[in-house]
């Protein structure tokens, strides 16, 4: 990603927000191609309901309210932005509206700083120079917003949620604002936002100049996104263990002995992957080959299900969205696949013996009393 520097002239900084500039956006937003709505600068992220026009959806007078999804499916007339941010009136902000009326917009949002370099990389892992071209925007929190059009949208999606250290509830920080969504955009003033601080461009594209990307593209961005969920992995009810690993496997079996007493670091270690630490969800997560140390590509143990869960799309012989015992996964690494030849490796590394056989080691125990 391009660093932060100077952002388009056409608007300022918006720490110098003034009703002028916030006027100059509104019509340049609309003349490319737009849907906007004002926002009330009481800290509430919230429209200026004030501005808007009445709506009644069964038609009756006693139903009429307020509503900005009016612009859902129209964009404002020039005498609509007029009223808004003429200088006679208070001081309001701009939120894009995403979707159709937009063409065909969708705004992705990182709503957590920490994630935002790992996410553009893992970006250019999978699409080099796609986030270049679009036009993006630091928000408050902070975060970042990233504008493109593609001919396929959805409606507003959770892509990434983790459960904080103090916290026992998700936080999402990843998203999409699509059709029925908006966020919103510089020149607003600090007072729109509860942080008392404002939006501004990051990098040298503006929202005059959001590229229309491939469904292809648009792929890579969200599954990009969905490697930093922690909470979407697996089904509690299908993987955590209901008896203690003793019972549930024979461990006169190669496989299952070695699912019993193998390290999930003497499979993965040999083939390039790194471990990342511990997540919030105490699973060890793990780095995929190729990647920087510390990025997330697949997780072990969650929900004490002792299986290697896959969340990247390229940790090949692994599946996305896949979880994998430590034989299934010694098998793909070692044996291409061949589960007979790695039982083999493993019954000749010691593993399948009867070791656990109580009845063996009672007669053995006679044996020497004899």
């Amino acid at each position: 990603m391009q660093s932060k520097k100077n952002p388009r002239s056409i608007l300022k900084s918006c720490s110098q927000t003034c009703k002028q500039e916030i006027y100059r956006a509104a019509l340049r937003y609309r003349k490319a191609g737009l849907s906007l709505i004002p926002i009330a600068t009481n800290q509430s992220k919230a429209p200026a309901f004030d501005l808007l026009p009445l709506i009644n959806a069964d038609g009756s007078k006693q139903n009429e309210r307020k509503s900005w999804k009016v612009f859902q499916k129209r964009k404002p007339h020039r005498s609509e932005i007029n009223h808004w941010y003429s200088l006679d009136k208070d001081i309001y902000g701009i939120a894009i509206v995403a979707g159709k009326v937009s063409g065909n917009l969708e705004i992705l949002d990182l709503d957590n700083s920490d994630i935002i370099e790992p996410f553009c990389l893992e970006v250019e892992s999978r699409a080099p120079g796609l986030l270049d071209k679009l036009p993006k925007v630091e928000t408050p929190r902070p975060g970042l917003h990233c504008y493109y059009r593609c001919e396929k949208i959805e409606g507003n999606q959770k892509l990434a949620k983790i459960i904080p250290s103090d916290s026992a509830n998700a936080q999402t920080i990843i998203e999409t604002r699509g059709e029925g969504g908006y966020c919103l955009a510089p020149p607003s003033p600090a007072t729109c936002h509860p942080s008392l601080k404002c939006y501004q461009y990051y990098g040298d594209k503006d929202l005059s100049m959001i590229p229309q990307i491939t469904i292809t593209e648009r792929k890579h961005l969200l599954e990009a996104a969905r490697v930093f969920d922690e909470c979407s992995k697996i089904s509690p009810q299908k993987t955590r263990p209901t008896l203690s690993k003793k019972k549930q496997y024979d461990l006169t079996r190669p496989g299952d002995d070695f699912n019993f007493r193998g390290k999930w670091a003497e499979i993965l270690e040999p083939h390039g992957w790194m471990y990342a630490g511990t997540g919030t969800d105490h699973t060890d997560r793990w780095t995929r080959p190729g990647k920087d140390q510390g990025f997330c590509s697949a997780s072990t143990n969650y929900m004490e299900s002792d299986l290697l869960y896959v969340f990247s799309s390229n940790a090949e012989p692994f599946e996305i969205n896949t979880a994998y015992s430590k034989f299934h996964a010694y098998t793909l690494l070692n044996c291409a696949g061949d589960f007979s030849e790695a039982a083999s490796e493993l019954k000749f590394r010691g593993y399948g013996k009867n070791r656990y056989d109580l009845k063996s080691k009672r007669s053995w125990r006679k044996d020497l009393r004899k």
